[in-house]
């Protein structure tokens, strides 16, 4: 059998199999970053997941000194609700997508070219809000940014449980059920902005909706990394743009499809599959390496500001 991702194009014959001008610096970059894999690349990217597995399967893991950043910047925040627990939140998630990514080919055996970015997608958005979170200015900047995470959240499975509640093929116990989850949802929003005044912060910088876009793209300012790209590419796959393939994937055939139109089949080579899997993980390790920073001692100072710099290098 074939694994491959296919695309539709509306153009006949085999001109559909064209290759794609790359521009120069992904060009470049492709060259880079994909040295022949070998069966240590693989194993050291697993057990480097599975330590991270273990860290965040211990619910006590990444405890925070008391005299750390992250530590005081826990003052005056609405219970359940912290810089640190949000963090970690986005941290264990990160994880868990870049683990399953890894599944993919470790279980199956072969590459899954859409799974795979797809997945990655999501470690990296996960893991860059973490680090849009951290880089914040000073502890006012920090407790912004975790509450507008939680805010976006909250608003998010309100809006869910309020169209649930209102569906009428859902049977009327999950109405009711999603009724009570919105009402929730509501209360925890209403003193989720309460804590804002007395924080000292404005209502507006909390309530406005959060672009992972406009995140991603400020942490790449901040630590000279390219992880919007990467998202950006792996976004082309989860989306089912035909780009994406066009640009990443290796080509294997086109079918001309009785009636018209044709179909082209690529896949998803053991190098590039490495690449993908190794930008999450740099993702994952620059905010770890911020988040590790936060929770040490230091000096006081409510205006201290928490980026581990040099930025860590992707694995090559």
């Amino acid at each position: 059998m074939l694994w491959a991702v296919i695309e539709t194009t509306c153009k006949q014959g085999s001109g559909a199999n064209k290759p794609v001008p790359l521009p120069g610096i992904w060009h470049t970059t492709r060259m880079l970053i994909e040295p022949p894999t070998s069966e240590n690349d693989w194993e050291k990217l697993g057990l480097w997941l599975q330590d991270k597995q273990r860290l965040s399967a211990d619910r006590n893991s990444y405890q925070l000194d008391s005299k750390s950043l992250l530590a005081l910047d826990q003052q005056g925040m609405p219970a359940g609700t912290s810089v640190a627990a949000v963090v970690r939140s986005l941290l264990d998630s990160a994880v868990d997508d870049l683990a399953s990514a890894f599944a993919l080919v470790n279980s199956a055996g072969r590459p899954s070219p859409v799974g795979i970015p797809t997945l990655v997608r999501g470690s990296i958005e996960l893991a860059g809000v973490g680090m849009w979170v951290l880089t914040a200015t000073g502890r006012a900047g920090r407790q912004e940014r975790a509450l507008r995470v939680a805010h976006d959240s909250l608003i998010n499975g309100k809006k869910f449980f309020t169209h649930l509640s209102q569906e009428p093929t859902a049977p009327p116990e999950t109405q009711k059920d999603a009724a009570v989850a919105a009402k929730n949802h509501d209360s925890q929003v209403r003193n989720l902005i309460a804590s804002c005044s007395f924080l000292g912060i404005e209502k507006k910088l909390v309530t406005r909706p959060l672009s992972r876009t406009d995140a991603l793209k400020q942490v790449d300012k901040a630590r000279k990394t390219t992880f919007f790209s990467e998202w950006q590419l792996c976004s082309g796959f989860a989306h089912g743009f035909s780009w994406a393939p066009q640009f990443f994937h290796d080509f294997l055939y086109t079918h001309t499809m009785e009636g018209g139109g044709t179909l082209t089949g690529r896949t998803m080579g053991p190098e590039r599959t490495l690449t993908t899997l190794h930008w999450g993980q740099h993702a994952i390790n620059e905010l770890l390496g911020s988040f590790n920073q936060g929770r040490r001692p230091a000096p006081p100072g409510a205006g201290m500001t928490i980026l581990a710099m040099p930025p860590i290098k992707p694995e090559t």
